[in-house]
């Protein structure tokens, strides 16, 4: 599969999504650790290794650059392979776009930043040709605002199980 490439996405009230960059590490490993439990703790490391398999990643940011919010995503036919995408491949058999991580300055939520984060991935599934948006929340510790989110956006649940960092999950997928 080629690899999914975008370019910048205005989006209303004076943000935008564009892709990851290199400046923008410093601030999503923050934002990651302000994010634990709902989210997999990442270090510079981590980070390195999972941006070492390509992928769909981007950065929602304000006019003067700072980031207020990241996606992280693999397709399912790439080389990244952690407990939750070895499931989900298991459990659909048509091709997907696995969101990683999704996370929004808890001082920018409410803003439709993760709306708009869905939206940018799910037009480069098209692109694509990739019928499914798939990801993982955590049901042990719970994340019900994650949980309603994601229903919200039509996203049903299918399947459950022990993510890599021994919190369970519930999977879901979204038809686009």
């Amino acid at each position: 599969m080629a690899p999914l490439n975008g370019s910048l996405s205005p989006v209303p009230a004076g943000w935008s999504i564009r892709p990851l960059g290199d400046a923008d590490k410093a601030a999503l490993l923050r934002l990651n650790a302000e994010n634990y439990p709902a989210v997999h703790t990442l270090d510079e490391a981590t980070l390195a290794h999972l941006l070492g398999f390509g992928g769909y990643h981007r950065a929602a940011v304000d006019p003067a650059g700072g980031v207020l919010g990241y996606l992280l995503s693999f397709a399912s036919a790439s080389a990244y392979d952690d407990t939750e995408i070895r499931e989900l491949r298991r459990l659909v058999r048509e091709p997907f776009l696995y969101i990683c991580q999704v996370v929004v300055a808890p001082a920018h939520r409410g803003r439709k930043i993760g709306h708009a984060f869905y939206a940018d991935l799910a037009d480069a599934a098209r692109r694509q040709g990739v019928p499914l948006l798939c990801c993982d929340v955590n049901t042990n510790p719970p994340n019900p605002g994650s949980f309603a989110f994601h229903r919200r956006l039509g996203f049903v649940e299918i399947g459950s199980g022990i993510a890599s960092n021994g919190m369970a999950v519930a999977f879901l997928q979204r038809r686009i």
